[in-house]
């Protein structure tokens, strides 16, 4: 959305105060001269912009502690995440906010909402996290399932959570440039979005395939998980 600067002189029809600057266009009032801003200075100074709110907006959760609640706590072990996964992987919680917090940056976070509203809770601009190690790359919705992936370093497997059901063109060429093989394991009802993801790396010359299942990994034990990415 464009945002208001101030008044200037239309360079048109001589106005002295008509003419509107926004940070992406200049418009008057009076004779509807219009120029968008183009220019590479102007790029470069809507980028900055963007990349300032994007930061403001990641750090409105700011204080978090180590030390989980029971609730979160028992959240967590439904899915066999142990304190000591919450400890290595940086999960914590904002009391100000009641969220568990499963993932933070400068520019981002994502967490379980232990209040009211909506279940999960995000802001910022979505970062690229591996988890784990190994040359084959399995992409996740969440990160309890990249943690549970995470487990199979042994038998060569990393996650890379996706924090959502969409592969942006930065993870694409990323991908690309490693050439590494790549699985696709979304929640059931996205089957169809991860199927259409495969297609497009698989275009771009990457060994991609699909994992669909009744659950996403999170729901599954290390065992399961590794049978299902071997029968995949």
């Amino acid at each position: 959305m464009s945002q208001f600067i101030a008044h200037k002189p239309c360079p048109k029809c001589g106005s002295k105060d008509n003419l509107a600057e926004y940070s992406d266009n200049y418009f008057c009032f009076g004779c509807n001269y219009y120029k968008s801003k183009d220019d590479i200075e102007s790029l470069r100074s809507r980028w900055q912009r963007k990349q300032e709110q994007t930061q403001q907006v990641a750090e409105s959760i700011v204080h978090t502690i180590q030390e989980l609640p029971r609730k979160a706590v028992q959240w967590l072990l439904k899915y066999d995440i142990s304190s000591e996964d919450a400890v290595k992987y940086g999960i914590q919680w904002s009391p100000l906010h009641k969220v568990l917090v499963l993932i933070k940056n400068k520019n981002y976070w994502q967490g379980r909402n232990f209040s009211v509203g909506p279940k999960y809770k995000s802001q910022g601009q979505k970062p690229l996290c591996v988890y784990g190690k190994g040359d084959k790359i399995v992409l996740v919705e969440d990160v309890l399932s990249a943690i549970k992936v995470a487990r199979l370093r042994y038998e060569g497997y990393c996650a890379l959570p996706l924090l959502g059901s969409s592969v942006s063109t930065q993870l694409e060429d990323m991908l690309t440039k490693i050439k590494k093989p790549v699985t696709i394991w979304l929640d059931r009802d996205k089957a169809k979005v991860a199927i259409k993801i495969k297609n497009r790396l698989k275009s771009r010359g990457i060994d991609a395939s699909v994992t669909i299942t009744p659950n996403d990994p999170k729901e599954y034990s290390k065992g399961e998980i590794l049978t299902w990415l071997k029968n995949k």
